[in-house]
């Protein structure tokens, strides 16, 4: 018979039997400043993803969702808040960099030949604004940021080139919310608990409180309605989006495109051929990023600049292109692309490597190269 347990050995039994065993919330909570740093972006939003609705302080998130915007900071020199030519988090970029491929050297040390990532982030910290800005990086990762730094060919005529570059955008508008409570001296004003994608009035008065009349530009009826002025945004609005059957088709492509020439036909080119030149990129690009939008953005607009945008002056003067197409993400953040000019220098072959895909094959010196096979 087994020997009855000592009056000594109950308190540390009962002390075993009332123990519980570690749970990865204890390890999250406790160890998150030594867990953060080991996640990519993707992994550090999907644990956030976890305890969306669990009670993690607002400190750990945050902590957690700098990091891995750090992760992009650094990897896919997305400059938050650092007001260069590499900054994002902008409702109107700094400049245009397509024809820099991207690239920004304000944090770049040549003495260690790496990137220099700030402790802090200029980003907002109310209303679970980095998270939400990390759910949105992951989005352009995903399926927008492939688009982006290639050269698209706008031709409209065989006799003028024009190429544009499509470049990301996102903006938190807890960043105009955080903006307002520090305005805000007397306490009264009541913090909302999240901002509402689905209230309009909020979205542009949030917006034209960041750059005058934004928002009212952003969801002007009018700016829906008008003509196209350009190849891309001929394409977009051609664009029908069936996500049931997870499939895309162009009107514009189907019925219109010659709506779109510059100046009259030459009789050196055929019908086939002009054809070819105004359908480029789009099912290779045009299609996929705006499926991709519509699945995952509220409210998606395209947006040409306002009037005198590039005048003497101005900071994008001679630029020709500064178009938004954005949307909203759940958590409030205005996420999509601006497509701006990329310049072309006179010994572009290295260029033509990173043309987008679907890409007429033009060869300026050599017209015979034009033609498409029967």
């Amino acid at each position: 018979m087994a020997a009855s347990p000592s009056p000594e050995d109950a308190p540390a039994q009962s002390t075993a039997a009332q123990r519980t065993p570690t749970s990865l919330y204890d390890v999250v909570t406790l160890l998150y400043l030594n867990l953060a740093p080991l996640l990519e972006p993707e992994d550090a939003r999907s644990l956030l993803r976890c305890y969306q609705h669990a009670p993690l302080s607002r400190g750990v998130r945050n902590a957690i969702a700098t990091h891995g915007l750090k992760r992009f900071y650094d990897r896919d020199e997305a400059h938050f808040g650092n007001g260069c030519m590499g900054d994002w988090h902008r409702l109107v970029p700094m400049s245009p960099v397509g024809g820099r491929s991207g690239r920004c050297a304000c944090i770049y040390d040549s003495r260690t030949k790496r990137n220099i990532v700030p402790e802090e982030l200029p980003l907002p910290r109310i209303l679970d604004a980095r998270a939400h800005l990390l759910e949105a990086m992951c989005l352009i990762g995903e399926g927008i940021n492939p688009h982006c730094f290639r050269g698209l060919q706008m031709d409209r005529n065989f006799d003028r080139r024009q190429y544009g570059v499509l470049q990301p955008m996102l903006f938190s508008l807890a960043t105009a919310v955080e903006r307002e409570q520090q305005q805000t001296t007397d306490g009264t004003e009541e913090q909302p608990k999240r901002i509402d994608v689905n209230d309009v009035d909020e979205l542009t008065r949030l917006l034209d409180s960041q750059e005058a009349g934004f928002g009212t530009r952003f969801f002007s009826p009018t700016n829906q309605s008008r003509q196209p002025v350009g190849m891309v945004e001929a394409h977009w609005r051609g664009i029908h989006v069936d996500l049931a059957a997870d499939a895309t088709t162009c009107q514009f492509c189907d019925n219109g495109t010659d709506a779109m020439l510059e100046g009259p036909k030459s009789q050196q080119y055929r019908a086939a051929e002009y054809q070819f030149m105004l359908r480029q990129h789009c099912r290779e690009v045009y299609q996929p990023l705006k499926k991709f939008m519509v699945r995952h953005l509220k409210h998606i607009r395209y947006v040409r600049p306002s009037p005198g945008w590039n005048d003497d002056g101005s900071r994008f003067r001679g630029h020709e292109w500064l178009d938004l197409i954005a949307g909203f993400t759940p958590g409030g953040v205005l996420c999509g692309v601006y497509l701006t000019n990329v310049e072309i220098p006179t010994n572009w072959m290295g260029f033509r490597v990173s043309l987008a895909p679907g890409a007429y094959s033009f060869e300026a010196i050599d017209l015979t190269r034009l033609r498409i096979a029967n």
